[in-house]
């Protein structure tokens, strides 16, 4: 089941980055079903893993894009990236300490970073990336 959808206002213009943020939503999805039919617990490792496999992959192909158009704000970018990272790495070990509220936290903050990076915070630097030629 579907609970959040693809919209046009998370969209860069780049379908890498773009298949990249579906792909992060699939992983809230799965959260929500997964806490829906009380299977939490049991769909946290994948989701963890897969948001660090997501930052390692996704975080280094915008920030090149980022680079290549030479966006002014890239070092404050990059921040939110630090962010996410050390945010999965707690996550990390709150698993494996078994910590109870952890699949509650793994949702907001997925729900977090949907609403505020993408819808907001990458919308910066695209007409950065449109004057570089790059989308």
């Amino acid at each position: 089941m579907v609970f959040i959808v693809w919209d046009e206002m998370y969209a860069t213009g780049v379908a890498s980055l773009d298949e990249q943020h579906k792909h992060l939503i699939s992983l809230l999805n799965r959260m929500i079903e997964a806490i829906a039919q009380k299977k939490g617990k049991e769909e946290l490792s994948y989701v963890i893993e897969e948001m660090g496999n997501y930052a390692t992959t996704h975080f280094q192909a915008e920030e090149t894009l980022m680079e290549k158009a030479g966006y002014s704000e890239l070092e404050e970018h990059r921040l939110f990236h630090d962010a996410f990272i050390a945010k999965v790495d707690d996550f990390r070990l709150k698993y494996d300490a078994c910590d109870e509220g952890l699949t509650a936290e793994v949702t907001i903050f997925l729900t977090n970073w949907l609403n505020e990076h993408l819808s907001i915070v990458n919308q910066e630097y695209i007409p950065f990336l449109k004057k570089a030629g790059k989308i």
